[in-house]
């Protein structure tokens, strides 16, 4: 450097201070850094929180949404029944009852036919019918789901309840997927499990 009276006292002291002056413009680097990681990781949260919406609470399903309208019965070429086993409690701790909440769910497993069920009962374990969700006939459109709800204080089908699920559709559909989905809980433990359907044979049903 030249004749250091031409420059002004402040540029002189950065440059003896130039040291500690890459070490604070690295600082300030790194801080800049770290609050935009920060603050995209803040956005991308909030986002996820925006598109998240939480499932509303159980309403039984409304039948009036799932007419079936004019059924041509000369195609209704397949029906069937389905057992789907379930239980209103189980045992546990030397025989103690641990309550369940039971959900039935019915799926129409076809990617381009309905399927019409024509009943569905909740049957004890005495083999008693219980509770008549469908008396008349309904039509699960493609992929469509319904279900149905037995909640945790109705423990009237007991340990071998279940369910009997009446179906018919046109030749070459699949039958519905049912499936019954057990939760409960006990203190801090919690407990889940499913049941899949199984058919009926013809000569049991009687047709």
């Amino acid at each position: 450097m030249g004749n250091k009276g031409e420059y002004p006292d402040w540029f002189l002291w950065l440059w003896d201070k130039w040291f500690v002056l890459f070490l604070l413009l690295g600082v300030v680097t790194l801080v800049l850094i770290a609050g935009a990681v920060y603050l995209d990781t803040r956005f991308e949260r909030f986002e996820h929180e925006l598109k998240f919406i939480p499932p509303p609470s159980y309403e039984p399903p409304d039948l009036a949404e799932y007419q079936a309208g004019e059924i041509d019965s000369e195609k209704m070429t397949r029906s069937g029944s389905i057992y789907a086993p379930c239980y209103s409690h189980i045992y546990y701790h030397g025989g103690s009852p641990l309550l369940l909440e039971t959900t039935l769910s019915i799926r129409n497993i076809n990617q381009d036919q309905p399927v019409y069920l024509t009943g569905v009962k909740y049957v004890d374990t005495d083999g008693e019918s219980i509770k008549v969700y469908l008396d008349q006939p309904i039509k699960l459109a493609p992929f469509q789901t319904i279900e149905f709800l037995v909640e945790e204080k109705d423990s009237t089908g007991g340990s071998g309840a279940n369910f009997l699920v009446n179906w018919m559709a046109e030749e070459q559909v699949a039958p519905p997927l049912v499936e019954s989905v057990m939760v409960g809980a006990s203190g801090s433990r919690a407990i889940a499990f499913t049941r899949s359907g199984v058919p009926i044979p013809a000569a049991q049903t009687g047709e």
